[in-house]
């Protein structure tokens, strides 16, 4: 009764609440990035790359920058999902794109260092939130020729950093056996060049069939091909969202022609658990070790830890788009370094108290369940002598009669 109970209460604050994720979708412009965003949320969340406008000189490039938006979804069961989407518009639009690079990476190992502040402090803000990036989706060019070197260069340097999940955009643009040889080579490309991918990954000794087979399935989909669209259109007295073509009319939620219901499914219900799971448990974990590897926090992580007010500036933030908020002004007050140095050693010296506090209770629950195993042992004991003394005494009298 109590464990239903509690279920009860947990579902009900999910309910209230809603389930946090992030996702960011990184492309060149033309690929249908925009499209796909507005296709998964059933409505127009950001315009797309044809209402930006284009550098108007030859020699210009666009300027990259993030765009974050956030969308309340819900699911068939009520429960509301709060879906952060970091948009990346005017990627791949320049020559040199190696500063796109470090703006994509440092944002994602922001989000770790939050976590991993958030995690050293002594007193940790119980209002934090995670906004850590559950999910990259990489839109790559239905060129039928696999990866480009824009491609390789910044696949390897998310591989490990973020669940990568490789994605063909507009794909009707390829025939069925130029999709296939397109996706055989993508993924020999990924192999080659030793990136890592999320590769919905299973165990054959714990998890059961279904689990299985849906991972299986969906391993042979990657990457996903899909296709988008923002008109609605009323085929049969049904609302229906497609694309227009002279020759037909295309349902991009048809998964026989596209990835794109599939691929919607496993980031809004089946896997946004295990997507969120996989980041803490296996990316951060790592991101964390080595983080902490030299002995403590980093130095810049320390610095941050002690500024007034723990306020933490991220190198990506001279790059954000007007539209990503910015909830404190990311300003530092200076301290001395003995007063700093002295801050870390007290902080240090409560986590170590701490810890063996933490120790001598676990101690204590050891020497009492010992103490308790011992007493079961020699309660047996004596009533196994107690049967043999009664047996013995028995024995003569079976004998003589």
């Amino acid at each position: 009764m109590v464990s239903v109970t509690s279920a009860a209460l947990r579902k009900r604050k999910t309910l209230k609440k809603g389930i946090q994720f992030t996702i960011m979708v990184v492309g060149q412009s033309g690929l249908g990035r925009s499209t796909f965003i507005n296709s998964l949320c059933g409505q127009q969340v950001v315009d797309t790359s044809s209402t930006i406008p284009l550098p108007t000189d030859d020699s210009a490039e666009r300027d990259f920058n993030l765009r974050e938006e956030t969308v309340e979804l819900e699911d068939n069961e009520g429960v509301k999902i709060l879906l952060s989407i970091i948009d990346t518009p005017g990627f791949g639009d320049s020559l040199d794109n190696s500063s796109s690079f470090n703006i994509i990476t440092d944002y994602l190992k922001h989000q770790y260092d939050e976590i991993l502040l958030e995690e050293s402090r002594v007193r940790r803000n119980p209002r934090f939130k995670d906004s850590r990036v559950h999910a990259v989706l990489y839109f790559i060019n239905p060129t039928g020729h696999g990866l480009k070197e824009l491609d390789i260069e910044l696949l390897k340097q998310l591989s490990g950093l973020a669940n990568i999940i490789p994605v063909i955009g507009k794909s009707d643009s390829l025939t069925r056996e130029e999709l296939i040889l397109n996706k055989k080579l993508i993924l020999e490309d990924l192999k080659h060049n030793q990136i890592e991918y999320y590769n919905f990954p299973y165990d054959l000794e714990n998890d059961d069939n279904e689990t299985i087979d849906t991972n299986s399935y969906l391993r042979s989909l990657v990457p996903f091909s899909v296709i988008g669209s923002n008109q609605v259109f009323e085929i049969n007295g049904e609302l229906i969202r497609g694309r227009k073509y002279p020759w037909g009319f295309i349902n991009i939620e048809d998964h026989e022609l596209s990835d794109f219901v599939i691929l919607r499914n496993l980031l809004l219900i089946s896997h946004l658990q295990d997507l969120k799971d996989h980041t803490h448990e296996i990316l951060y974990e790592r991101y964390r070790t080595e983080a902490l590897s030299g002995g403590g926090l980093p130095d810049h992580l320390t610095q941050q830890l002690h500024s007034v007010g723990d306020s933490v500036k991220s190198p990506y933030q001279q790059y954000r788009s007007p539209s990503l908020k910015q909830e404190d002004d990311g300003s530092f007050k200076s301290s001395s370094l003995h007063n700093n140095q002295n801050d870390t050693y007290l902080a240090r010296e409560e986590q170590i108290r701490l810890e063996e506090e933490r120790l001598k209770a676990f101690e204590e629950r050891v020497q009492k369940d010992l103490l308790q195993k011992k007493q079961e042992l020699l309660e047996r004991e004596r009533e196994l002598r107690e049967i043999e003394e009664r047996l013995e005494k028995e024995g003569p009298k079976t004998e003589s009669s």
